[in-house]
């Protein structure tokens, strides 16, 4: 779901939502419309579950990597508010590009006097690390990653051991309980190139 609304500032200068004044309503329909024109019939449906198998294969590109930077800015493909973030590449899983950063830009994000939210939009924060599964690196989408957020996993420091885990933003169809795996960093990219037939 799209929700259009001014932008103002509560006490504490967090940013928040209201609704439309009627003068309004006609700019926010307009610009409502269009966003659904571009997201499409497919995009717009409810995102279906996927395996970790398929996520893998599905994508394009596959990296480990870090948060570096957001700006929220037009896209140049058709106008719409989306936030990009910049990710720094530490480690290549699958696929490639040019350069050691890759920018990535998620649907939503303020419009003049208007914000865009994209209902169950995870974006990313600025400074985590994570594994990444990136759809497609020719086409925008509303969200970057394959299945939206099955496709974001972070990656966490066992506050005893030290050690690097990764947990799935959400879980996925193959981990469905409350009680989700959390392998070693350098385990789970092991993994997913043993799926793809790669070594690092």
């Amino acid at each position: 779901m799209l929700t259009i609304g001014t932008r103002s500032l509560d006490n504490q200068g967090n940013h928040l939502v209201c609704r439309l004044p009627l003068g309004k309503m006609f700019f926010a329909t307009v610009l409502l419309a269009c966003c659904l024109l571009t997201i499409g019939v497919s995009q717009a449906s409810t995102v279906v579950r996927a395996t970790l198998d398929q996520v893998l294969q599905e994508s394009a590109f596959v990296f480990e990597g870090r948060v570096i930077s957001k700006e929220t800015r037009l896209s140049p493909v058709n106008g719409n508010p989306f936030t990009f973030f910049i990710f720094e590449i530490i480690d290549v899983i699958k696929g490639s590009i040019d350069g050691h950063q890759i920018e990535l830009g998620f649907m939503g994000g303020p419009k003049g006097d208007f914000v865009l939210h994209v209902t169950d939009m995870v974006m990313p924060k600025i400074g985590e690390k994570g594994v990444y599964f990136v759809e497609s690196l020719s086409r925008q989408q509303v969200h970057p990653f394959y299945g939206w957020a099955q496709g974001h996993y972070l990656v966490i420091q066992d506050a005893i051991t030290g050690r690097e885990e990764v947990v799935p933003l959400v879980p996925l169809v193959s981990e469905p309980n409350a009680l989700i795996a959390r392998p070693a960093l350098e385990e789970f990219k092991s993994s997913l190139r043993n799926k793809l037939g790669n070594t690092p």
